[in-house]
This record gives C-alpha cells, structure tokens and sequence, in this order.
C-alpha cells in the first residue's frame, strides 16, 4: 500500500492545531470563563470548518490533552480487539 500525502491526526482533525501566543488584551478561557490577562500565554485552537478560533488558558488546555490522550488510548484498546 502506498503513502498518499500526509497523514492525518486524530488530534489536529480539520480543525487545526494549537498556537501559542501572548494575549495582546485581556481573554476569557472558552472552557472556565477565567480571564486571561493582557501579557499572559495562552492557547488558540481554530474552530472546525469555520472562521476564528477559542482562546484556552493553560491549565485548560493542559486537561484537554489530558482528556484527548484518554480518548487516543480508548481507541487504540479497540483497535486491539478488531
């Protein structure tokens, strides 16, 4: 079976991936609504087949990809069992 151009991510889906950046203005997390200060880092993932994107806070984003590598992990236990 031949490659056929890049593989896509589970992760990155059509959404697209994470961009860190330095809140130039103050935020609010999408997910916990705590305000993101101007100069603060932060996260920005892209809406999904849409234009803009949500801003997460750190700790967010931290149990977000603790959540996606729950999920990952479920996945691969079923491709286990096929």
């Amino acid at each position: 079976m031949s490659k056929k151009g890049k593989c896509p991510s589970l992760i990155t889906g059509c959404s697209g991936r994470p961009e860190f950046e330095v809140a130039g203005a103050k935020r609010h997390c999408k997910r916990c609504k705590a305000a993101i200060l101007k100069g603060s880092r932060c996260a920005s993932i892209p809406n999904a087949g849409r234009m803009g994107s949500r801003t997460y806070c750190l700790m967010c984003l931290s149990e977000i990809i603790a959540q996606s590598k729950k999920d990952l992990s479920e996945i691969e236990r079923q491709i286990g069992r096929v």
